[in-house]
């Protein structure tokens, strides 16, 4: 495509990014989920293979590495003891997230769409906490004491805090760059709309991260260049008298909550550790893609991007997934060291720094919404 006409199709793609993403990561509640997934998601691929001609997969090394990754797995088919439901349902996995990292990486650089997907995640968030609050699972008065069971949710409980913490950093991005009314809102509105959904649904790590960044972000991030001696101590003091005010807030809503039940349970280590065993039984091999539930006596996935790797993939085929989560985090240190006082520099430091931590709660290389925004970032 030339670039007028792409210039012109510009808007009809972007709307039909935040249709896929909408439809298909929060459309549950409206029926659209198999809508997303089915037909836009496919008719938003082909567009982009159209117009990028797969070029943004042999421009950047994590996309070819993560596509060598992809097509080694496949290599698990001849393994004597594999599971070939468990492995076709994973391998699909992991091959819609490789198309949804294109997708994120191509459209957001090719046409310049990154606007699309960071409006599109946050409309996401505030469409699933509206049917939580909708069916009575959620309420801002008594969000820290809820009544719903982690079960009745409409999305794996974890799912809220991935939203949020994606939700969060969209915000941040379009604040840095925008910096309107609309944006200095959405700092306020969605971290917490995020830490109170992540108490309803008790996810400490939602707690945990979002309350790191948005601390990080204003601490660190969004300090702006105050030349002026006093207005910098000044601008220090508020910080923090604000943070010592929330502090105390959040103490006594934290203490009258039910999610500090579950602070400091590990109920998933004994996963990570078998994990590891199972590493060590199968080094170079590993088990095959989703056969790690064959051998623990859970019937689960690790929870644990890096255990889940080696454990199912071996040392090879795994390290180079891992390679795909560690190289922008040094990359993005090499920018941040050549200009200390770029905001968006160190925005993106400490979205792949605190990536890397939380990809031991979750494998996010079998999850398309992850990916996708991973590699938007």
């Amino acid at each position: 495509m030339n670039r007028q006409l792409n210039k012109k199709l510009s808007p009809f793609i972007g709307y039909l990014l935040i249709a896929t993403i909408i439809s298909y990561y929060a459309g549950l509640n409206l029926g659209l989920q198999e809508v997303g997934f089915i037909v836009l998601f496919p008719i938003l691929f082909a567009i982009t293979l159209l117009n990028d001609k797969a070029v943004s997969i042999i421009k950047y090394q994590e996309t070819i590495i993560f596509l060598l990754f992809l097509v080694l797995t496949f290599t698990a088919v001849f393994y004597t003891n594999i599971d070939y439901d468990k492995f076709i349902f994973t391998f699909n996995k992991i091959l819609v997230a490789f198309i949804a990292a294109y997708i994120g990486i191509a459209l957001s650089t090719k046409m310049s769409l990154e606007d699309y997907f960071h409006v599109a995640y946050i409309i996401s968030l505030f469409i699933i906490i509206y049917f939580e609050y909708s069916s009575g699972n959620f309420n801002l008065a008594t969000f820290y004491a809820p009544t719903a069971m982690r079960y009745d949710f409409a999305y794996n409980a974890n799912y809220y805090s991935y939203m949020s913490l994606f939700a969060n950093f969209s915000i941040f991005r379009l604040h840095l760059k925008y910096k309107t009314k609309w944006t200095l809102l959405g700092l306020i509105l969605i971290p917490f709309l995020g830490i109170a959904i992540s108490f309803t649904v008790q996810t400490r790590s939602g707690l945990l991260f979002l309350l790191l960044i948005n601390a990080l972000f204003w601490l660190w991030v969004n300090k702006g260049k105050i030349k002026n001696p006093i207005k910098l101590i000044l601008r220090k003091a508020l910080l923090l008298i604000f943070a010592v005010v929330l502090s105390f807030q959040f103490y006594n809503i934290y203490d009258k909550s039910n999610i500090q039940n579950r602070i400091g349970e590990d109920a998933r280590g004994h996963l990570a550790a078998r994990g590891f065993e199972v590493f060590v039984d199968y080094p170079f091999t590993g088990v095959g893609a989703g056969n790690f539930a064959n051998y623990n006596r859970a019937r689960a996935f690790s929870h644990n991007n890096y255990i889940e790797a080696l454990s199912e993939h071996g040392l090879f085929m795994g390290a180079l997934i891992i390679i795909v989560f560690v190289l922008p985090c040094f990359k993005s240190y090499k920018l941040f060291s050549s200009d200390r006082s770029n905001p968006e520099y160190r925005l993106n430091l400490l979205f792949f720094a605190v990536f890397i931590i939380y990809n031991n709660i979750y494998v996010f290389y079998q999850a398309s919404f992850a990916m996708m925004y991973f590699f938007l970032m």
